[in-house]
């Protein structure tokens, strides 16, 4: 026993040196050592959210370590955090006073701890930053100067997984008839529910990692293009489009628009504009099952739509404010369909159409021609109205227009009956005219000559 060892503490009180002495003299017996001082003059308090928080959001976890044991042992010189459960990590770590320092550049794990001989309270505030669904645990373990345990406390995080994300899709056209595999890349798929193609499910699918989803495309009762959707309980993400093709269309064509008033003027209110799309056959095969449409949401704000569409050939209707025109155009054929709308001015002042196809494989723009129109609705505007040329007095001082006896050709006018000679104003003479010369009434000169006598 008396060569055991036992450190001097300035200050330390006689019990204080007693516990030390039998700490040291148990040890050297090679006996059990000593319980750990009681946690209740030396409490780790954590605070943090309990969730549910979005992944690849940050929160803040912060540790109180107050120290105020009265003895020395039952004081922190260290705190341990530790995170496990779903994916996270610690991302900044400060502690309030400044004789303690921290480090948490393993990421998930840290530590931090008293600089000084005197040992501070201090409180430590971590930044934690959760990158995936599920809970986080953040386990506190507060050490003495001989590292020994002093405190501990823990807290858990529910965390809510991110939503997918779905970048692209490969390939991204097939048959109606379904059965194509098609690869879904992107991220977050994990706990995939669904995945749709328009409102179809996809005959099966399977999530092959974190960035991958193999489906398969279900049947489809038209051609044309639906969105693939992925679902998972963090939310939906929407693919595509896909593009389902009808065996039975071939062919390649292009597409183009005009209109009258020319694109680029500006139109007043109360014109009518009439709008021309093109569509061609384009190549060595007849284009069977062509369809293009005409996107007139940006044109009906302002306009009217005057129920005139007529195509050369094949099927055109607009409803739902879309122009659509399908047929078939034979080797160097082609189809014209027209349609007018009125201005009216009563949206944004803005007339934009945008002529394009469902069938992206087959169709293109014919960028020599172009497939959009804009026209600007001018500000307070009518049409201006055709000029009129001015009156002529007639022969019998009479001016078109003006309200006054009717005559017929060959008949004079009849006289008032008792009217004075200074009741109406002389009639203005008529200004010379050629014989046989029309007047403005329509008349000969000579017959109104005649109707006088």
């Amino acid at each position: 026993m008396k060569d055991a060892h036992v450190p001097f503490h300035p200050g330390a009180t006689p019990a204080r040196r007693t516990a030390a002495l039998l700490t040291t003299a148990t040890t050297a017996l090679g006996l059990l050592a000593l319980a750990s001082p009681a946690r209740a003059d030396s409490v780790v308090r954590i605070a943090g959210p309990a969730g549910p928080v979005p992944a690849n959001t940050a929160y803040t976890v912060t540790l109180d370590v107050p120290n105020t044991g009265s003895q020395e042992r039952a004081n922190a010189t260290v705190v341990n955090v530790a995170l496990s459960g779903a994916a996270a990590t610690v991302t900044s770590a400060h502690a309030s006073a400044q004789d303690w320092a921290c480090d948490f550049s393993a990421g998930s794990s840290g530590m931090c701890w008293n600089l000084g001989n005197l040992v501070s309270a201090t409180s430590i505030t971590l930044t934690v930053l959760p990158t995936a669904g599920g809970t986080v645990t953040a386990d506190a373990d507060a050490r003495n100067g001989r590292n020994e345990p002093v405190g501990s406390a823990g807290l858990a995080t529910q965390v809510k997984a991110p939503a997918p994300v779905v970048t692209g899709l490969t390939p991204d056209h097939g048959p109606l008839a379904g059965g194509t595999t098609e690869t879904l890349t992107g991220t977050h798929p994990a706990g995939t529910t669904a995945v749709a193609f328009g409102s179809v499910p996809a005959t099966g699918f399977t999530v092959d990692s974190d960035t991958r989803i193999t489906a398969t495309a279900p049947a489809a009762n038209a051609a044309g293009k639906v969105d693939v959707t992925v679902t998972t309980p963090a939310g939906a993400a929407t693919a595509g489009p896909y593009t389902y093709q009808d065996p039975a269309a071939t062919g390649s064509y292009v597409f183009s628009t005009t209109a009258d008033p020319k694109p680029g003027s500006s139109v007043a209110t109360g014109t009518k504009v009439a709008y021309s799309v093109t569509v061609a056959q384009k190549g060595a095969d007849e284009a069977k099952g062509a369809t293009v449409t005409d996107d007139l949401s940006k044109v009906l704000d302002d306009a009217a739509y005057n129920g005139d569409v007529q195509a050369a050939s094949g099927t055109a209707a607009v409803k739902d404010g879309k122009l659509t025109w399908t047929g078939d155009l034979p080797v160097g054929g082609s189809a014209t369909v027209t349609f007018s709308v009125t201005v009216n001015g009563n949206g944004d002042r803005q007339l934009h159409s945008s002529v394009a196809t469902l069938d992206g494989k087959r169709g293109t723009c014919d960028s020599d021609r172009g497939c959009t129109t804009d026209h600007t609705v001018a500000a307070g505007s009518t049409p201006s109205p055709s000029p009129s040329p001015t009156p002529m007095p007639t022969a019998g001082g009479q001016t078109p227009g003006t309200p006054g006896p009717s005559t017929s050709a060959g008949a004079s006018a009849p006289a008032t009956s008792g009217a004075s000679p200074d009741a109406q104003a002389p009639a203005a003479a008529a200004p010379p005219q050629a014989p046989g010369a029309l007047a403005s009434t329509g008349t000969t000169v000579g017959t109104a000559a005649a109707a006088d006598n």
